[in-house]
């Protein structure tokens, strides 16, 4: 009889959790209350010492096949800019309406060693978005003689992530509220065997580009600086 009962409670423990969970899960697509994210539209062709190159001859990682990209991502930009002195920046920008845990954003980390490259070294860093540091994270990577160091970032809803914990903490922020997140992930890359140099004109580039972007979108590209 003890037995039973002891089950007795259980189930309904078990059963009250489900209840409460399916209570609190998040149902709000916080992507419909903005207006629709165009990244074509929003990132310009043309800003500070950077411009379009319309001829692309450098082959860009692609995070995923396009089936893939398809299933992860709601908009995708992949472009490469060159200044001046000829100095090309290749940019990918991957946005998803539904950051859930089914559909997290998938990082370099992964896609260029599933795409032959060695993965050298990995490191946090900041960049400077609108005048206040946001976490990034900066990789050597390379492919035969092709050395590629990466800058990149992410953004969930309107908070800047400094890593997978970090964005786990804000996503459960946003579940509290019942809400689903969207998330963007920037990247920047170039060819430069000058690590050094590469980083510095990567977070140059990251500053104007984001300068150049209409104020009412930035918090998608940077975070709000009244949340962060």
């Amino acid at each position: 009889m003890k037995a039973s009962m002891q089950n007795i409670v259980l189930l309904m423990l078990i059963l009250g959790s489900a209840g409460i969970a399916s209570a609190i899960r998040p149902t709000i697509i916080m992507a419909d209350s903005r207006s629709p994210t165009i990244l074509k539209s929003m990132v310009p062709n043309a800003f500070g010492e950077w411009e379009l190159l319309l001829a692309q001859s450098t082959h860009i990682v692609d995070p995923q096949k396009k089936e893939m990209l398809d299933k992860l991502y709601s908009e995708t930009l992949t472009r490469t800019y060159v200044n001046s002195n000829g100095y090309r920046i290749m940019l990918s920008i991957a946005y998803g309406k539904n950051q859930s845990n089914a559909l997290q954003m998938h990082k370099p980390e992964v896609c260029y060693p599933a795409q032959g490259f060695t993965l050298m070294d990995t490191k946090r860093s900041t960049l400077d978005l609108l005048g206040r540091p946001a976490a990034a994270t900066r990789l050597q990577t390379s492919l035969g003689q092709r050395h590629e160091p990466v800058t990149y970032w992410a953004v969930v809803g309107d908070q800047v992530t400094k890593d997978a914990v970090d964005r786990k903490v804000i996503e459960m922020q946003y579940a509290s509220r019942r809400e689903i997140p969207d998330g963007m992930l920037v990247r920047v890359s170039s060819i430069d065997t000058d690590t050094a140099n590469a980083f510095a004109i990567q977070s140059r580039f990251a500053t104007q580009m984001v300068q150049a972007i209409a104020p009412e979108y930035r918090s998608r590209f940077a975070g709000d600086p009244q949340v962060n």
